[in-house]
């Protein structure tokens, strides 16, 4: 395996409060908008030296009020197209696949299992679980090297001549 890069972040977003979540998602969308509105001059520029026309010159020279109905007319009837076949297209696979399951859920760990596979003590893992954050550090064979969260400290410390120990799978 190769060497795991020293600063590994795992990103587990539903351990995220709802607020949270909802949050960064308002950020996440101005930030797009903000991004999307300082491309708008060079796109501009690009649109009008490959020839296309703005919006309000074709408004004004298409006859107006009435081009745009004509327009919205044909958006509207292709935008019912593409609600039929979707429609249709989630109606045909509910009939096929309604009433089967085919996703199957992880097996189920103890643990007394998963204290074994990561090297801890149980009374570890229970501080581990309630913690808000934990920082785990990693080595390259996928053991825990290090362990940081509030109220739980923990290195492994390995001696010249021993080797940490190697994962075990775990069945399931």
């Amino acid at each position: 395996m190769a060497s795991a890069p020293e600063n590994l972040h795992i990103n587990v977003p539903e351990m995220l409060s709802p607020r949270r979540r909802l949050s960064d998602a308002f950020v996440t969308g101005l930030m797009w908008l903000v991004y999307s509105y300082l491309w708008a001059p060079l796109i501009s520029l690009v649109a009008w030296i490959l020839g296309f026309e703005f919006a309000y010159d074709v408004m004004i020279r298409s006859g107006g009020i009435q081009g745009l109905k004509n327009v919205l007319s044909w958006y509207g009837l292709m935008l019912g197209c593409i609600i039929l076949v979707v429609t249709c297209w989630s109606l045909v696979n509910r009939l096929r696949f309604s009433g089967r399951e085919r996703r199957k859920g992880a097996a189920i760990v103890d643990d007394h299992t998963l204290a074994k596979a990561f090297g801890v003590e149980l009374s570890e893992l229970r501080k581990l679980r309630q913690a808000q954050v934990a920082c785990l550090t990693l080595d390259a064979d996928g053991g825990i090297k290090q362990i940081q969260s509030r109220g739980l400290s923990y290195r492994r410390v390995q001696s010249e001549g021993s080797q940490l120990r190697k994962p075990i799978k775990i069945a399931g």
